[in-house]
């Protein structure tokens, strides 16, 4: 995706007070997401915010909903309902994401999130939950979301192929919409909210994750917002979240007679108008501490590192470097932390054994 082509059309508000069909949806392509987090930063806060509402209210608006990972290699249970319960233990996972640090309103993303396997019927299967809180600008996007899955063995390793529920809260802080003066806005407009609004929604996905026997590679696909759900604020203000597409693989390479690992992955996803992927490496060493590189295209480089501990707790951070036009409007890059802790349920057994943080 090209921030740059986003910021381009946003300037392009001010040159004109009607816009044709044509440029709003070239505008609207770019990303509901990011466009609302320029709209309601710095210069852009008053005149663009009124204009951005016009738009959305006069055609149906999508919107790039998810929030983006950097160490989405551990946070597959966040966009793939197949991977829960995919390995013998249960794993609790703790995120927070601030992303695009020194600009006023950028997004704040905090997720918690626990899988375990199970039986269900007397099959292999998995259960996930997860809360997740998204705030950018004047949008919080709060999701409430239980997955299951049904792991299939076979020779060559497990399929899973499961389905997640989910609660959608949308909330619109329209206190803080400031409108200027002068002949081309309204201060009464109606189609302004100027009090908090909340528009909620079920939403419903599904997904494959597969991973072979011996965990030298997996690979998923999933489905996010299968219906394009409508949290709706009132009835002129119409925002649809865009049906997402998500795929994910990830390589374990161990050289002869050396003491580190290498783990390439890819991730990537469609939708709402936008794509992203991510090429990321991390060198693993002695199963105890990593370090990692990732690029994400037309977005930003990413450095990352991490430990664990022997108790089944690990811990991970990621700085991005912005390479998008964000970077020159005053973004100092972005922060993620990630901690897990992963635990055996079978009380039979003597010695617990904590697998690679790669599928937690």
């Amino acid at each position: 995706m090209d921030l740059s082509k986003c910021i381009d059309n946003i300037r392009s508000f001010f040159c004109c007070k009607r816009l044709s069909g044509r440029f709003i949806g070239r505008f609207l392509s770019c990303g509901f997401k990011q466009i609302m987090y320029l709209l309601l930063t710095k210069n852009y806060k008053s005149t663009v915010v009124f204009l951005t509402f016009f738009c959305i209210s006069a055609i149906h608006a999508y919107a790039q909903f998810d929030p983006l990972f950097s160490q989405n290699m551990f946070n597959l249970l966040n966009n793939n309902p197949g991977y829960a319960g995919s390995r013998e233990q249960v794993n609790v996972l703790v995120v927070n994401r601030n992303q695009w640090t020194g600009l006023d309103g950028a997004p704040v993303t905090t997720v918690v999130g626990a899988d375990a396997p199970l039986e269900i019927f007397g099959k292999k299967a998995g259960v996930g939950f997860e809360i997740m809180n998204d705030k950018i600008g004047l949008f919080t996007n709060l999701t409430i979301k239980a997955s299951v899955s049904r792991q299939i063995l076979f020779s060559e390793g497990t399929l899973g192929i499961g389905g997640y529920v989910a609660v959608i809260n949308q909330k619109f802080d329209g206190s803080g919409v400031s409108i200027p003066n002068s002949d081309f806005h309204e201060q009464n407009d109606p189609l302004i909210p100027t009090t908090e609004v909340n528009g909620y929604t079920p939403d419903f996905g599904l997904g494959a994750f597969f991973h072979d026997k011996n965990e030298k590679w997996y690979s998923g696909f999933s489905i996010q917002h299968l219906f394009a759900p409508k949290p709706n604020f009132q009835d002129d203000f119409y925002v649809y979240v865009h049906r997402s597409l998500f795929f994910t693989g990830g390589y374990t390479y161990q050289p002869e007679d050396r003491r580190y690992t290498l783990k390439p992955s890819i991730y990537g996803r469609v939708g709402g108008g936008s794509w992203q992927i991510d090429w990321n490496v991390n060198v693993d060493f002695g199963n105890k501490y990593w370090l990692g590189l990732s690029y994400r295209f037309q977005d930003a480089v990413v450095l990352l590192g991490g430990v664990r501990f022997s108790n089944g707790m690990w811990a991970g951070y990621s700085y991005d470097i912005t390479t998008s036009a964000l970077g020159k409007s005053g973004s100092s890059g972005s922060h993620e932390i990630v901690m897990g802790y992963s635990f055996d349920l079978k009380i039979n057994k003597k010695n617990n054994r904590y697998k690679s943080v790669r599928f937690l």
